[in-house]
């Protein structure tokens, strides 16, 4: 066998430590491209992953808001439907004692209407028995006045025959003061 030279040698060495560095960086870079390509994949399908539970979480937020929706219009109806109620029982309560608040008024007024008309028939027949009292009364004093008109009539004429006419008629007269 033959020797070979050590600058020969190194050579070799060196272009097979080239090769083998040829090698690491060829299987490196076909390493890096598989892991390159195993990463993403993975990317994909973790993006498909959160894609779908994007869409999932969507799914069950938005049935969450139809449902808080659909429970606060409920809740709003309820509510609706009680102020309703509330509002139709008072207004019948009020109703029922403007009614009776009327019916207690038309009852007093009735009262009053009567006493009134009670009080309007005794002043009435108060004034038609003062007026008869009256026609009474001015009868009487008629009826006196003419007595004391024939009284005055007989005592002038028992005068006319005592004293004189002229005398009479003078002293009838009213005499002038000093």
């Amino acid at each position: 066998m033959q020797e070979e030279s050590p600058a020969l040698a190194d050579d070799k060495s060196y272009a097979a430590l080239g090769d083998r560095v040829t090698g690491i960086l060829e299987a490196a870079e076909q390493a890096a491209a598989g892991i390159r390509e195993e990463a993403r994949g993975l990317a994909a399908d973790l993006e498909r992953k959160a894609r779908a539970e994007a869409e999932q979480l969507k799914q069950q937020l938005t049935a969450e808001a139809r449902e808080l929706r659909e429970e606060a219009e409920g809740y709003a109806r309820d509510m609706r439907l009680a102020v309703e109620a509330y509002a139709k029982q008072h207004r019948r309560q009020a109703e029922e004692e403007a009614r009776t608040v009327v019916a207690e008024a038309e009852k007093e007024s009735a009262g009053m209407r009567q006493a009134a008309e009670q009080t309007v028939r005794e002043v009435e027949a108060d004034v038609r028995r003062r007026q008869e009292e009256l026609r009474g009364e001015v009868r009487v004093l008629e009826h006196r006045k003419r007595e004391a008109l024939e009284r005055l009539r007989e005592i002038a004429a028992a005068v006319q025959d005592v004293l004189p006419a002229e005398e009479l008629a003078r002293d009838l007269q009213p005499q002038a003061r000093n």
